[in-house]
């Protein structure tokens, strides 16, 4: 039996081989699109991408000489890392400044205006115990959720609370010498020395944490995701290929031949189910090892790739017989394969990760093949899981296939119904 089952096999890998337009659809094109979307996705993922450059227009009206809150904010926001680097252009008005924020061209993305009285203010508030309000005023596009804006703004926010915590501790001071039996000469409270203080001291408490890096972290390239999800979704479009021996010889009556052959049936359909797997493994794999050396992709568990394109291989073999027992023709079964590629690659995060999309959304794509697969491949390759983390992803792929095999052999036609002349 496993003598006929590999002949079937060698049979139909031998003719789909001869067809050279179906070998450019398998490797060339898929290896093609990867290349143009990883690289058109490549500045997410490099280190120049990740630079933020932040422009803000900042107007100053504190002129008094024990004034701080301005001048703390314009120190604060003088950043140039590699990370980040922000920008200040500052300006006599407060309409200048929004006026910068809503230009249509090289518009500042945020705006700061710091009323002259802003100090006083602060220092008068905490004296009376009443919480400060509006000391700053802040500019943006209504409704934007531009992250610069939340950088800028944290910025600010800090400071104001440093000097808030700088100017409550004048307030204690002044309260401590104003109680019964306390001695002090308020002339030589120097109020803008002990805020500053204070503040600067609540600003280097940041400096008491050590920030420690833990395992290991995966590098990610714009490939990393491209590659798996490019590649499952070409090799589903390959269940075309075998679909369509079947359904050719059947038309063509060749399929009926055969079982009049000293061939168990189910023997037959195995070996077509075995070219099925075979193509598609080696299709994977192909596009795998080109990647890993070409395209850089991050491999550093090849047991768990392996395992998952061997499970990615089986389901789609039996997702593929499961679909051609469902028709009755090439043209039929082209449109069906379409149709559940394209539905099941878009929720199962063929182009983009899984992990991105709402979890209802994730649960209800494990109808398909693909969020398995990606799950799976994801996993390892972004996010560096495991064998045994995604053990249940392949363990899902396996059962799938035998899901798609046990009613694929209920409904599968060996011969086709003929109508009978009376």
């Amino acid at each position: 039996m496993m003598k006929a089952l590999w002949y079937i096999a060698k049979k139909d890998l031998l003719q789909i081989i001869k067809d050279r337009n179906g070998l450019i659809f398998m490797l060339v094109v898929p290896l093609i699109l990867i290349s143009v979307v990883g690289f058109a996705l490549s500045s997410f993922s490099s280190d120049s991408g990740s630079h933020i450059q932040i422009q803000v227009a900042l107007n100053n009206q504190e002129t008094a000489q024990d004034a701080f809150i301005g001048k703390s904010i314009a120190n604060a926001l003088k950043i140039d890392t590699k990370q980040l680097t922000i920008t200040v252009h500052t300006y006599q008005t407060a309409d200048q400044v929004t006026d910068r924020v809503s230009a249509a061209n090289d518009a500042a993305n945020v705006g700061i205006v710091i009323p002259s009285d802003a100090s006083q203010t602060l220092i008068k508030d905490i004296q009376q115990n009443t919480t400060p309000k509006n000391l700053v005023q802040f500019y943006a596009l209504p409704n934007t959720t531009d992250l610069r804006v939340t950088v800028v703004q944290n910025i600010v926010n800090k400071v104001v609370q440093s000097q808030l915590a700088g100017s409550a501790g004048v307030s204690q001071v002044y309260q401590v010498c104003q109680q019964a039996g306390n001695h002090c000469a308020q002339n030589t409270i120097d109020t803008a020395a002990i805020s500053s203080a204070i503040a600067a001291a609540n600003t280097e408490a940041d400096q008491t944490v050590e920030t420690l890096a833990a395992g290991h972290a995966t590098k990610v390239g714009p490939f990393d995701q491209t590659l798996p999800g490019y590649a499952v979704f070409f090799a589903l479009f390959g269940l075309n290929a075998v679909a369509a021996t079947i359904l050719q010889e059947k038309e063509e009556g060749t399929f009926r031949r055969l079982l009049i052959a000293p061939i168990q049936k189910y023997a037959l359909l195995g070996g077509k189910m075995l070219a099925q797997f075979i193509m598609t493994m080696a299709q994977l794999s192909i596009i795998f090892i080109v990647g890993y050396f070409i395209f850089k992709v991050n491999i550093h568990d090849w047991l768990s790739v392996i395992l998952l394109l061997i499970g990615t291989s089986f389901a789609a073999t039996g997702l593929g017989m499961l679909l051609v027992s469902l028709v009755r023709t090439r043209s039929q079964v082209s449109s069906l394969v379409s149709l559940v590629v394209l539905i099941t690659s878009a929720i199962g995060g063929a182009w983009w990760p899984l992990y991105l999309e709402p979890t209802w959304l994730q649960q209800l794509a494990k109808v398909g093949i693909t969020a398995w697969a990606m799950e799976g491949l994801n996993g390892s390759m972004l996010l560096g899981k495991s064998f045994i983390e995604i053990l249940p992803d392949v363990l899902g792929l396996l059962v799938y296939g035998l899901i798609c095999f046990a009613i694929a052999l209920r409904l599968f036609r060996f011969q086709q119904k003929t109508a009978v002349v009376k």
